[in-house]
């Protein structure tokens, strides 16, 4: 099943990525979903990160940064297998932020499928957009202009 979900963030692409890739900060953007996250092991371009969902438990996610723009997460849970492409495009406005699923169901949860687009979009704006936006836009905010320093990236990997 493929589902694409775009926002329009005021904020440098280079910051929405890097609250994007900043799995440490994952509890605090979805605190509804995400209990905590932990750096397993990494290479040069991927990290495999657990981590620790309300509802599915602890899962394995890895976070392969493919270029400055663009970072894959594949996501293993009981129910299914996603792969959720992020691009991080330049727009007049600060950036404009889309995610491409790729999403595998798994058991009864197939017969779904056809009819489950609405609901991953929904779900990725509610749970990534949407608090990715506000964090970024909040930060930025904060610098006054828009500018954005190196200080205003949170901490962990850039």
């Amino acid at each position: 099943m493929h589902a694409v979900a775009s926002q329009l963030i005021h904020a440098a692409p280079e910051r929405v990525s890097a609250i994007y890739r900043d799995f440490r900060h994952w509890p605090a953007l979805s605190p509804k979903t995400i209990r905590s996250a932990r750096l397993i092991r990494e290479n040069d371009t991927t990290q495999a990160i657990e981590v620790d969902h309300t509802k599915s438990g602890r899962v394995l996610n890895l976070l392969t940064v493919l270029s400055s723009d663009e970072v894959r997460l594949d996501e293993f849970k009981p129910h299914y297998d996603a792969r959720f492409t992020n691009r991080f495009e330049p727009d007049a406005s600060g950036t404009r932020f889309t995610v491409i699923a790729d999403v595998q169901l798994k058991g009864i949860l197939r017969l779904f499928a056809l009819i489950a687009r609405p609901f991953v979009r929904w779900r990725i704006a509610k749970f990534v957009l949407r608090p990715i936006k506000a964090m970024a836009e909040a930060e930025t905010t904060a610098h006054g202009d828009g500018a954005l320093s190196a200080s205003s990236v949170p901490a962990g990997k850039n």
